[in-house]
């Protein structure tokens, strides 16, 4: 009976491998995908095909490694190409087709005279709450060489400019002094500054271009201009509520729509608007510095509320367990801004919007290992600045929160760190980067990066459990984890440190044969030390990958402030010699071994720092 079995298993075996010799050698592609739109004249292509299986790409080879793997930087015609890929092995074949169409920028000609009908800006409806000198920005794109204006409610023409390199040096090869081609002609650009006591109610922008061949043409903005010449400010209530320390992408207030990162305000701060565009309020919060803030994050109070103006008198410092809190006793809740500051002795500068200084009173907590000093002054009309000096050379986290109206500030006092021993009984919090239906970057060998850096963050884990650390692994499954989350769940663990581990990729129009390396990513001051030594460990352990360098990134795993937090890119997906490293079980170890020592050496020095 057994001898049977045997044979039936070994008969079932070779009729399956001759069914797999057969079958045609099915070609995966990672990208394109089978129709694309790129605005370059090259695109990517990158996938693999069964083991000894050729592949041809309109007819001609494709450089195909062993393993099946193929990454090309394929040179595009200008619109439609056709990319007919067929794979063969023995007598098998097996084909596919993909539609790429490349749409690169170009200049439009000097004539005809046309202006890109979706190309005019305003794009959006916008309010100003007689905001006298306010910009508006008015542009277009059409044929070069022309003579541009602009009309405003009536009022014009003014003119706008031409982007030519005499008027932008920037667009100059520096060697040549030559137009760069980046530097496309038949960009127009002006401003319009909103006049004392001028009102308009939906004025439309009008711009029109005379052309080399003497005619003139006409466009509509999308965005209409509104000015109430009210003589009382317009004030809005905040209504988001971000984790302190942990700044979510939707709890933030930016220095214009879309653009970057400025504060990160709490539930009941109130700001004086100045101006409505789009789903955004513009908020006045200094002297010539303006915000943007999500319409569904404010409370728009109604007219007649008085702008907010705040003095205060007390500071005090105040031991908790494991931290110092710094308290402002404020009479409402104000918007700030909170700088970490990278310098020998390190210190922090925290600004309050809307508060004029009347602090004659400070408290401070005796011992305090934590805190130097701390100092104030009034920058500018409404801007209360304290200068903090702290007594640590390495900063590991801190929050902000509001109690009441009072400003907390958090400082977490520095672990106890053996010479010896270095990461014993300290928690340290992993994250495997993406997870379930997040794949992260697409593996040519059928393997995505999902998969490839939760096997190396295990691995990294065991490693840290050896020299005695305590590890938190945000996933330790294939499952989604949300980004926010990922750190909460890292500070509701109580970790010191946390490592992000992921595997890059290459945007669109990126030539794969021009990137390799392993690459850190931090944001705050505090993180920059970890992210370093761990890069610095894995260039001496493996040199072959390369160094992509340390980089300075707001990124979601990199922006909270309740530890050291870094993201670690161990390698490219799309370089053919990284990825396969990444694949391997020896390179898996390798780069675990690699951030395992980077970690202990970032304690070792912080130890070294704290026995000065």
């Amino acid at each position: 009976m057994k001898q049977t079995l045997l044979r039936s298993l070994a008969l079932t075996s070779l009729m399956s491998l001759a069914s797999a010799l057969a079958a045609p050698p099915a070609i995966y592609v990672v990208y394109p995908d089978p129709v694309t739109e790129v605005p370059f004249d090259h695109v990517l292509l990158e996938g693999s095909v069964p083991q000894g299986a050729s592949l041809t790409l309109n007819a001609k080879a494709v450089n195909t490694a062993p393993d099946g793997l193929f990454i090309e930087w394929i040179a595009l015609n200008k619109g439609l190409n056709l990319l007919k890929l067929e794979s063969t092995l023995g007598s098998e074949k097996s084909s596919t087709e993909l539609k790429v169409t490349s749409s690169p920028p170009v200049a439009l000609p000097e004539t005809p005279t046309v202006i890109v009908k979706n190309s005019v800006s305003p794009s959006s409806d916008a309010i100003y709450y007689g905001a006298a000198g306010q910009a508006v920005q008015i542009s277009f794109q059409g044929a070069a060489g022309g003579q541009a204006s602009f009309k405003i409610g009536g009022k014009g023409p003014f003119p706008l400019l031409e982007r030519k390199a005499e008027n932008f040096p920037g667009t100059l090869d520096p060697e040549t002094h030559k137009p760069l081609e980046s530097a496309l002609g038949g960009r127009y650009e002006s401003t319009y500054l909103l006049q004392p006591f001028e009102t308009l109610d939906k004025a439309e922008i009008t711009v029109s271009l005379l052309g080399k061949d003497g005619k003139t043409v006409s466009e509509t903005a999308p965005g209409k201009i509104t000015v109430s010449a009210v003589n009382q400010p317009r004030v809005g209530i905040y209504t988001g509520t971000p984790n302190p320390g942990i700044s979510g992408s939707t709890e933030v207030a930016r220095n214009g729509a879309g653009r970057s990162y400025i504060l990160f305000p709490r539930a009941g701060t109130k700001f004086t608007l100045t101006g409505e565009e789009g789903s955004t309020y513009q908020a006045r919060i200094a002297p010539g510095q303006y915000v943007n803030l999500r319409k569904d994050k404010m409370r728009l109070l109604p007219l007649g509320a008085a702008a907010q103006k705040l003095y205060f008198t007390t500071i005090c410092t105040v031991r908790v367990p494991g931290a110092t809190q710094i308290r402002f006793l404020l009479p409402d809740i104000a918007p700030y801004s909170l700088e970490q500051n990278a310098t020998s002795d390190q210190s922090l500068t925290l600004r309050l919007y809307g508060v004029e200084s009347d602090v004659d009173y400070m408290v401070y907590a005796n011992p305090d290992p934590i805190v130097k000093d701390i100092r104030w002054k009034q920058e500018q009309d409404g801007v209360f600045l304290t200068q903090i000096d702290l007594k640590p050379a390495q900063q590991w986290g801190y929050k902000v929160f509001y109690q009441d109206n009072t400003l907390v500030l958090e400082l977490k006092d520095p672990p106890k760190i053996s010479n010896t021993q270095p990461l014993k009984g300290h928690k340290i919090a992993l994250d495997p980067g993406h997870g379930g239906e997040d794949n992260g970057a697409p593996g040519g060998l059928r393997t995505d990066e999902k998969d490839i850096v939760l096997a190396i963050s295990k691995k990294l884990a065991e490693k840290l459990w050896a020299r005695g650390a305590e590890v938190v692994l945000t996933r330790d499954t294939d499952v989604e984890v949300a980004l926010p989350e990922r750190s909460i769940i890292a500070d509701k663990a109580g970790a010191e440190i946390l490592v992000s581990i992921h595997a890059n990729a290459v945007p669109d129009g990126v030539d794969p044969n021009t990137v390799g390396g392993a690459g850190g990513y931090f944001f705050q001051p505090q993180s920059r030390a970890l992210a370093q030594s761990i890069l610095e460990s894995i260039a001496r352990t493996l040199p072959q990958i390369g160094n992509d360098g340390v980089h300075y990134q707001n990124l979601s795993l990199t922006r909270p402030t309740q530890m050291p937090q870094v993201l670690i890119e161990t390698a490219f997906m799309v370089n053919k010699g990284n990825l396969r490293t990444l694949m391997s079980p020896e390179g898996q170890d390798k780069f675990a071994s690699a951030i395992a020592v980077g970690i202990e050496q970032f304690y070792l020095n912080a130890a070294r720092q704290q026995s000065r």
